[in-house]
């Protein structure tokens, strides 16, 4: 079956957001160790500890042979302060992250800190091979060691160190880097630089996200700790629960801005840590606070300084003595919107504004599009009058399907929108169209939305802490997802622009109201006894569930007409459990979760074609052993309430409006011979489409060239895979606009220019 669409591209109604796509780096899912950073060598420092997670030490990544031992006596740095100790014959290897990957003739730099009392030498060994080099050691204290050394083979093993016997030897900062076309080590790993330079970011938001504020106010991120040489930096556990080396720090995020073309946008913690840390959102100390103000107002200044400011100076003496050119930055992310914030916050962007007028401040409302805190976010940044509102949003494709046109409803005279993270909630295709349908609507509301970055952006195969993310790698591939070549589509292909457009012949998307189901009580990680269930006034028998396992089904119910209730006590484990209501997936059904993450909260999330979305949130302390809850649950058609030992924790509606699977957008720019346009189309749906596109004006004669990806089905694609089609170049030609098929579950973008 085919369907006609039709599309017409009427006049340009506003200029279009000149830096509205870009990327978010934060360190999560090892994307910097162990991915974008070169580097060859894992716990190079020796300072992997068991505080970062369980099973790390500081030999994490190292074998040993002979007499080995980490010291710490006389450091090489304070904030370096394990070494490795050799007393030969002894060897210590590092297979890095998965294996030291080389190429026969590859050019390597070697580097590291050795000590030793007596002369002596070092022999070096790389993926497996034969001794590559013998480097001498003189005696003294911490020298630097450095050679420039080629790989004998192909391989994948070990970067292996080795003194003879006699010798006694202190080795820290190992690094093994490969060495660029101009002769010096290379920062970033090649192939994931170039797949974020093919995205054409404007800005880059860096480093998070939670990273940014932290776990607890020890873990606040500090940008001055992460810039000067590596051997000097201050290491971290990483909120996401691995080890910071911070290698990529301050000074390597500029010149990856540098690199890719893009603004810089670097967030700091607003003067608080992140509210889910152990017992909550913490305040920095009053007596600290003008010590951090100063330190915000220093990162300007090493970004911006001339060389005869003292963080200019810095700067240059890291070998930068251009400024960077700072126009953004960030305060606060996800933030609870609590006294203490709206203080902190307030003293921050009032002293910005002061020093550095010259600086727009991007703003936080809380860390989901809805809720008290968004509410609460945004009446205080209406209040302060703050410039931009770093907004995040991970949602279902369905939920995106709704709401092409949410930005549309913004006043644009308020704060403008950075959307700093949003995606669909799994790397299947039906979640990349409905990112594309959704950005098409960002792209047709210039003045409200400003920015906008895809999150996350990078994850390690096997080292994932979040999905979906946007690429997938390993020690030898780089795995774009679907939603990759959607986000490189808009980036590299852009207007000037925004124009209206109107669609005929496109019909919403009415799902349909599952009226049989059933309750299932699961768990995760908790053993949970339930008592006194009642399922629409009847009794039903006690029943309890063990952690990981399916779970167990109480009753058969009508998902619109349903009330359950029961006392639960958990019995051993960890976190609490969840109550499914309704058919299994793909079916839509809803999800109740008690304590469902750091035995904290009580959520509502629903699932449509498989994949689940965040509904309704509530603070609750969770779960405690053999410490009874009673919870009540009532369904009536799109209401859903839920209460726990009689408090009310959600009352909402579900969103049950129809969904704009097919959608289109169009934005214009100058070109060689005359006004391009650059049209945007989106089929999510099982039919083919025969779409005629007619252009503002009738230009006459005209040339199109098509990036179309299509061929899979909505539910191909998968976390860690690469995606399983990629788009395809066509060309076609047309009066006044051109024919095109868009395949079901397809997305294209066309240029379109008057014919030659």
């Amino acid at each position: 079956m085919t369907q006609r669409v039709d599309i017409r591209v009427g006049a340009a109604v506003a200029d279009a957001a000149p830096e509205l796509w870009g990327l978010f780096i934060e360190d999560l899912n090892d994307a910097l160790d162990g991915g974008l950073n070169a580097e060859l060598v894992r716990n190079g420092d020796f300072e992997f500890d068991p505080a970062d997670r369980d099973g790390f030490t500081h030999r994490t990544g190292w074998a040993a042979e002979g007499a080995t031992a980490i010291g710490t006596q006389d450091p090489l740095h304070p904030n370096n302060p394990h070494y490795a100790r050799l007393t030969g014959p002894a060897a210590i290897a590092n297979g890095g992250w998965g294996g030291v990957r080389t190429t026969a003739g590859e050019r390597l730099h070697l580097s590291l800190f050795a000590r030793t009392r007596t002369a002596t030498e070092l022999t070096v060994q790389i993926a497996g091979g034969a001794a590559i080099d013998t480097l001498p050691l003189e005696p003294g204290g911490w020298r630097r060691v450095e050679a420039d050394l080629r790989a004998s083979a192909d391989g994948r093993g070990e970067l292996r160190l080795a003194v003879p016997a006699g010798a006694v030897v202190d080795v820290d900062a190992v690094s093994l880097r490969p060495v660029g076309d101009d002769g010096t080590p290379l920062t970033f790993r090649p192939d994931l630089l170039q797949a974020l330079h093919d995205l054409r970011p404007s800005f880059i938001r860096f480093p998070g996200g939670c990273l940014a504020h932290g776990y607890g106010l020890d873990n606040v991120y500090h940008w001055k700790h992460t810039v000067g040489p590596r051997h000097e930096r201050a290491h971290a556990r990483n909120i996401w629960n691995y080890h910071q080396s911070r290698q990529i720090g301050y000074g390597e995020y500029f010149e990856l801005c540098e690199a890719l073309g893009a603004t810089a946008i670097p967030v700091v913690a607003a003067g608080v840590c992140c509210q889910n840390s152990p017992g909550g959102q913490h305040a920095i100390a009053e007596s600290d606070m003008d010590e951090y103000i100063q330190d915000v107002l220093d990162l300007v200044e090493y970004a911006n300084g001339g060389t005869g400011t003292t963080w200019g100076a810095k700067r240059a003496e890291h070998g930068h003595p251009a400024p960077y050119g700072l126009r953004y930055l960030g305060v606060g992310n996800e933030d609870q919107i609590t006294d203490d914030f709206r203080d902190r916050y307030a003293r921050i962007e009032d002293a910005l504004r002061e020093a550095h007028p010259e600086i727009t401040v991007i703003g936080t409302s809380g860390p989901a599009t809805s809720g008290p805190d968004y509410d609460a976010g945004w009446a205080y940044a209406r209040e302060r009058g703050i410039a931009v509102v770093d907004e995040h949003g991970y949602q279902s494709p369905r939920w995106l399907h709704q709401n092409l046109d949410r930005y549309a409803a913004y006043d644009p005279a308020g704060p403008q929108v950075y959307l700093g993270e949003y995606a669909g909630w799994s790397s299947k295709v039906r979640s990349a169209l409905a990112e594309a349908a959704y950005m098409i609507g960002l792209e047709r509301n210039p003045g409200v939305v400003r920015l906008a970055s895809y999150a996350p952006l990078l994850a390690r195969v096997g080292h994932s802490q979040w999905t979906p993310d946007l690429i997938y790698f390993t020690a030898d591939e780089v795995r774009p997802t679907a939603s990759y070549f959607v986000q490189r589509a808009f980036g590299s292909i852009r207007g000037e622009r925004v124009h209206a457009v109107d669609i005929e012949g496109a019909e919403p998307f009415s799902r349909s109201i599952p009226h049989e189901g059933t309750a299932r009580l699961q768990s995760g990680r908790a053993a949970v006894a339930f008592t006194a269930i009642a399922v629409d006034g009847n009794p039903v028998p006690d029943t309890a569930i063990a952690p990981g396992g399916d779970g167990v089904d109480i009753a058969a119910i009508d998902p619109e007409a349903a009330e359950i209730a029961f006392t639960a006590v958990r019995t051993g484990g960890t976190d609490g459990f969840s109550l499914r209501l309704g058919p299994e997936d793909p079916q839509t059904s809803l999800k109740v979760e008690f304590a469902p993450w750091q035995n904290k909260n009580t959520s509502v999330v629903r699932s449509d074609d498989g994949i689940g979305n965040f509904e309704s949130g509530h603070l609750w302390p969770g779960m405690v052993d053999g410490v009874p809850i009673r919870v009540r649950v009532r369904l009536d058609g799109p209401r859903v309430r839920v209460w726990v030992d009689g408090e009310l924790h959600h009352d909402l509606e579900q969103d049950r409006r129809p969904e704009r699977r097919v959608a289109a957008g169009a934005l214009s720019r100058a070109g060689i011979d005359g006004t391009e346009y650059v049209v945007r189309l989106v089929n999510a749906e099982d039919t083919e489409k025969t779409v005629r596109i007619d252009l503002d004006g009738a230009p006459g004669a005209v040339t199109a060239e098509i990036e179309l990806l299509a061929g899979a089905g909505p539910d191909d694609g998968a976390v860690f895979e690469a995606s399983p089609v990629v788009p395809v170049q066509e060309k076609t030609k047309g009066a006044n606009g051109i024919d095109l098929v868009m395949p079901p579950w397809s997305f294209a973008a066309a240029v379109i220019r008057p014919a030659p």
